[in-house]
């Protein structure tokens, strides 16, 4: 369901401050040993992403603070990968002012809990963040959600903790380092990933930095293959996405994550490891029985050999996928994919 207009009126500023004291009060289920804490590897990253409300929304759904809660006191990972729709724009009938008072908001639930517990987070915009859509004029049709983005991103510390080793666009194209992990973010706020980004990424990814990297990550909101029922068209996936497939695979890329679909999926696509990382709400896989579902996903690395395992929760309750009951096989549009044997089947096996 697309989410519901809102308007701005004089007592937004005092809905944020009340989601501010909200989402300070630690959800206690992160404590109390119900939300399980899979094997650690050495290194260890949390996804979690599409969970803003309705359009202009100061406020977040209640999973979104019994995310957070988990990640700080439970799974304490070495970063958190937010691949997009953060905050709600993409509206020309919102006042200027309130693209601040979003972003405001996202800092209040998410960004400041994690820099308290001193967790370096990776964002890419998605395209309620800022998109890139552009006009017949080569303008962006949503100038404005750009703007706040950048200038709330733009804050040093919005970014604390990263180890920023290729900044020429932030927040839309950087690469940064989380211990021996390198992960670059591309704008893919809208389907088109235009040849000066492919030809950053591929720069980047040609890196000493990349190079000596235990395992390469790219992020970007848009994903390759459409698996939603109601994402599965042109125009919600990334356009020409096999030549930026064979791009990431040319430069041993490990993982490509993507939200937008807000379904997940962990898949494999000719050769290329895709994590469609769902969201809070969801929408069902275009193929299969599964019903929609909120997720947020507990990826462990383990270095030598070098493994991901991937482990997700449903953040209304904790309750852990399963991974045999997701397709095997699913059908997308613009690719086929495989399920991938990374997940770690946690409802399965037990954490």
């Amino acid at each position: 369901m697309l989410p519901v207009r809102t308007t701005w009126n004089g007592h937004a500023r005092f809905t944020a401050l009340l989601c501010v004291l909200a989402c300070l009060t630690p959800w206690s289920a992160a404590r109390d040993g119900t939300v399980p804490d899979p094997p650690r590897g050495d290194v260890r990253v949390v996804v979690f992403g599409d969970f803003n409300g309705p359009y202009g929304s100061v406020t977040y759904p209640a999973p979104v603070a019994r995310a957070v809660a988990a990640i700080i006191d439970v799974w304490r990972p070495d970063g958190v990968l937010l691949p997009g729709d953060l905050v709600a724009g993409q509206d020309r009938s919102l006042p200027i002012e309130r693209f601040a008072a979003m972003w405001d908001a996202f800092d209040a639930a998410v960004a400041a809990p994690l820099r308290a517990a001193r967790i370096p987070y990776v964002a890419t915009m998605g395209n309620h963040d800022a998109s890139n859509l552009r006009v017949a004029d080569g303008s962006f049709a949503f100038a404005r959600e750009r703007d706040a983005a950048a200038g709330y991103w733009a804050r040093p510390e919005h970014r604390a903790g990263l180890d920023v080793v290729a900044d020429d666009g932030a927040p839309f194209t950087f690469a940064t380092r989380l211990g021996p992990l390198f992960v670059a973010a591309i704008d893919a706020s809208g389907p088109v990933v235009d040849a000066d980004q492919r030809a950053w990424l591929s720069a980047a990814l040609g890196t000493e930095a990349a190079r000596e990297a235990s395992a390469r990550i790219v992020m970007g909101h848009l994903p390759l293959v459409g698996i939603a029922i109601g994402r599965d068209r042109q125009g919600e996936v990334v356009w020409e996405a096999a030549s930026l497939r064979d791009l990431m695979l040319a430069h041993d890329v490990d993982l490509y994550v993507s939200g937008h679909q807000a379904a997940y999926y962990p898949g494999r696509w000719e050769g290329l490891e895709l994590l469609f990382s769902g969201g809070v709400g969801g929408r069902r896989l275009r193929v299969g029985d599964a019903p929609a579902r909120s997720a947020v996903t507990v990826v462990d690395v383990w270095l030598e050999p070098l493994t991901l395992r991937y482990t997700t929760f449903d953040p209304v309750g904790f309750e852990a996928y399963d991974a045999t009951a997701l397709p095997a096989r699913l059908d997308g549009y613009g690719g086929t994919l495989e399920r991938s044997t990374r997940d770690g089947s946690c409802a399965a096996s037990g954490c």
